[in-house]
């Protein structure tokens, strides 16, 4: 499985929402001046995630984008899935008819089980949990020393 970058900018878009949402609704121009992404471009992800409910928006003279859960509630499975369709490592693991030899391979029980802890993985990885760890790195001071 290879997320593109429709999946990366998805899910920097959604943790520079949940962020710098806490003080109202964030505008696109702004999220891609912090991130270095084309507004352009945020405008072809935006819109499947707020499709999806997972972040609305908000009209008028400060409008912008908001998210439409507590970031708590919204995973790193969410995003990408809707960004990028279904987690899956092969064909096979979701559509069996697709191979003849499904039935009866045990490579497939293998690809099966590392597909279920990929989706699992990323289940486990809450937007607040990378909000919290970015802006972590943000307050953090380099404290360097010369003497």
């Amino acid at each position: 499985m290879r997320v593109s970058t429709k999946g990366r900018y998805g899910l920097r878009i959604m943790m520079d929402i949940a962020l710098h949402g806490e003080r109202g609704p964030v505008i696109l121009r702004d999220i891609a001046r912090r991130q270095n992404i084309s507004e352009k471009y945020l405008w072809q992800v935006i819109n499947p995630l707020r499709s999806a409910g997972l972040v609305n928006s908000v009209r008028g003279a400060h409008g912008g984008y908001v998210l439409a859960r507590p970031a708590e509630e919204i995973t790193v499975r969410d995003i990408v899935s809707v960004l990028e369709g279904p987690v899956s490592v092969v064909a096979c693991v979701t559509s069996p008819e697709s191979c003849e030899r499904s039935a009866a391979c045990t490579a497939r029980e293998a690809w099966s089980e590392i597909e279920t802890k990929v989706n699992e993985a990323m289940r486990g990885i809450s937007l607040k949990d990378l909000a919290k760890k970015q802006q972590d790195k943000e307050n953090r001071v380099d404290l360097s020393y010369v003497i």
